[in-house]
């Protein structure tokens, strides 16, 4: 088992063009790629010309020989295939953008044109002129430099690369307009190929710890699309899910032995991780701002007056009311100002003040290409708005605490470190690499920006804040929850759900959240095929929040909050029936996607923030700065 990481020089003679996906300057119709002030050969670009080499080496070897003899690429294994009907496909190869090495030799500001000739007059065709930027001259020779990453077995290293070698050198040119003598391939160079291999397992450290910081570095750009914004349009989420990190782990683990099925193999040497991977618990990839430290989601509670930069937390206060004669404005109704961050999902409940960071994002088109014409295919032409990682940390926390037996836990945990020794491959459409950091305990781990509390805030009250979307509720139950629903039906869904997590232990007091629904044909494939009904999950939205109190004994129910604080809130019994799901919990990954395994459901409680947030009660004392006026109307702090 063993990673390898090779570098190829790319020689390219002037002229040539890959063309960007972002718009240039007034007046010019194609425009170079680009990254920054770094002229590159797109990742994508460079991949598919290889496949393309290697389908025509593989046609012309059969028809001159019979047989392919040593030549035999899998292609489908090393560079993926189409989706079916939504279903991803993984790949073993993953290119990096070739980045141009010398940038002195480029003139940004050259300029050159293409018209169209009239046949009949022999004079330029009206309107048919292109201006095209043109910073590599004629006859000068330009090298771009790239990386190929792959996991395989050691055994299978030299027949992959004796492959990728033989294609670089088989195709003639690169990028646009070749048909006109662009992109001409001067010369190909290959380093010494890096093999890294991935260490077995050793004994364990005891004790082992329950919880244990990740550092996650994406090393190129990312997208991470729950449904497009339009039929061909997908905008990367920023936040990496639990659910993706654990796929790439098994996507990893499938390649390093060989099956590059995205299965758990059996490995002979992780028996224990093997047993153990759906216990597994990885929270979502938060970005954060400060080193070491995780950013905490904003609670819905949360309010401001007349756009003023103090907020006011309204959750315990049990009716609506004016601050200093003033409406209140939450969430839905904020505007940008300095403290937004537009790269997160609307409303904007991850702020810089919170620990989010800013992460960039780009705009790649891509195309499918017609093999017999050498061209774009009709009506395969789409777009990824990436998230560009340049130096940001996603922080997460691996879970192993539904491990009971701490030896057990203690070789997994071992065993996972092991096998994530080189990071991980295939994260998001673009399957790009990663590393995965373990944080050591003690002053180096991982602390939230804003901590929990499970003291009750007042007498048997607690506050809850969801960080991740969860599935919390079943539509059917108690009442059906329809277009005709209101905050009546809405209300009684979470006092159920609330209900039946705590036992009966504690009782929901009031609320304020969103809901969404998500699903669509792959989800419907993969994790509903054995009904019949399709039934979108009903999801309540990070950020949303929940006044519980407790009904009796204040130690039972705290010990309920703990264990959702330190595990994630679970799937209900009605939530289980409604959609299908396995109630037992061994199976429950392949039936629903959002599980507290896959990081859904995590809480914060009675989150202790700094003094930019001012908590009001039904009590607060009046102040020279502050009078609270409230409402007698037909109005509920509900938000629906």
């Amino acid at each position: 088992m063993q990673k390898v990481t090779m570098s190829i020089h790319l020689t390219l003679k002037g002229p040539l063009l890959t063309q960007s996906s972002s718009p240039g300057e007034l007046g010019l119709d194609l425009v170079a790629a680009r990254k920054g002030v770094t002229f590159h050969l797109p990742a994508t670009l460079v991949a598919g010309k290889l496949r393309q080499a290697l389908e025509e080496i593989q046609d012309v070897v059969q028809t001159a020989h019979g047989s392919s003899g040593w030549f035999n690429p899998s292609l489908d294994v090393w560079l993926g295939q189409p989706s079916e009907n939504g279903y991803p496909k993984s790949k073993q190869l993953f290119f990096s953008d070739f980045d141009l090495r010398d940038v002195e030799n480029v003139d940004s500001d050259r300029i050159r044109d293409r018209i169209k000739i009239n046949a009949k007059s022999g004079a330029v065709e009206k309107g048919q002129i292109v201006m095209i930027e043109n910073p590599f001259i004629s006859g000068e020779e330009y090298t771009f430099t790239g990386k190929l990453y792959f996991f395989s077995p050691a055994k299978e290293t030299d027949h992959i690369l004796k492959h990728v070698k033989t294609g670089f050198n088989w195709f003639s040119q690169i990028g646009a307009m070749k048909s006109i003598g662009f992109g001409q391939v001067a010369k190909v160079l290959f380093s010494q190929p890096v093999t890294a291999n991935i260490p077995d397992p050793g004994p364990g450290a005891s004790p082992c710890m329950e919880k244990i910081g990740l550092e996650i570095r994406v090393h190129h750009p990312f997208c991470i699309s729950g449904r497009p914004l339009i039929g061909n349009l997908f905008r990367s989420e920023t936040i990496i899910p639990g659910g993706a990190l654990i796929g790439c782990i098994a996507t990893t683990w499938s390649h390093l032995a060989g099956q590059h099925d995205g299965q758990i193999p059996q490995d002979e040497k992780r028996k224990a991780l093997v047993k153990n991977f759906s216990n597994i618990r990885i929270t979502h990839g938060f970005p954060s701002e400060k080193k070491r430290t995780r950013p905490v989601v904003a609670p819905l509670s949360m309010a401001r007056i007349n756009n003023a930069s103090c907020l006011y937390d309204v959750a315990l206060l049990s009716k609506p009311c004016l601050i200093n004669d003033a409406p209140l404005d939450f969430a839905l109704d904020w505007k940008d100002n300095k403290d937004t961050l537009t790269c997160y999902p609307w409303p904007y409940l991850r702020m810089k003040t919170w620990g989010w960071c800013h992460v960039r994002s780009e705009l790649r088109i891509r195309t499918g290409i017609d093999r017999q014409r050498y061209r774009s295919k009709e009506s395969e032409l789409f777009a990824y708005e990436q998230c560009v990682p340049d130096k940001a940390v996603w922080y997460a926390q691996l879970d192993l605490s539904r491990i009971a037996d701490e030896n057990e836990r203690t070789d997994v945990l071992e065993q996972l470190r092991s096998l994530l020794d080189q990071g991980i491959i295939g994260l998001g459409k673009t399957k790009t690499t990663a590393d995965i950091v373990f944080t050591s305990p003690g002053e180096h781990d991982i602390k939230p920006f804003f901590p929990s509390s499970i003291t009750p805030v007042q007498d048997k009250i607690w506050v809850i804040t969801l960080q991740t979307d969860t599935l919390l509720g079943s539509p059917d139950t108690p009442k059906t929850l329809d277009e005709n629903a209101g905050a009546a039906q809405l209300f009684a869904l979470y006092r159920s759900a609330w209900e039946e997590l705590s036992q009966g232990k504690l009782e929901l007091v009031r609320y304020f959240a969103r809901q969404k629904l998500s699903g669509g044909r792959y989800r419907k494939q993969v994790f509903q095929k054995q009904t019949r009904t399709y039934k979108p999950w009903l999801l309540t939205e990070a950020g949303s929040v929940f006044v519980l109190k407790a009904c009796g004994d204040t130690v039972e129910a705290k010990e309920k909050i703990e264990t959702w604080l330190n595990q994630g809130v679970p799937l209900t019994r009605k939530v289980c029936q409604y959609y299908g799901i396995d109630v037992s919990g061994d199976s429950q990954w392949q039936q629903c996607p959002f599980l507290p395994q896959n990081g859904y459901g995590e809480i914060v409680v009675n989150i202790q923030t700094d003094q930019t947030v001012t908590l009001l009660t039904d009590d607060t004392a009046q102040r020279d700065d502050l009078r609270i006026d409230p409402i007698d109307a037909l109005i509920t702090w509900e938000t629906n």
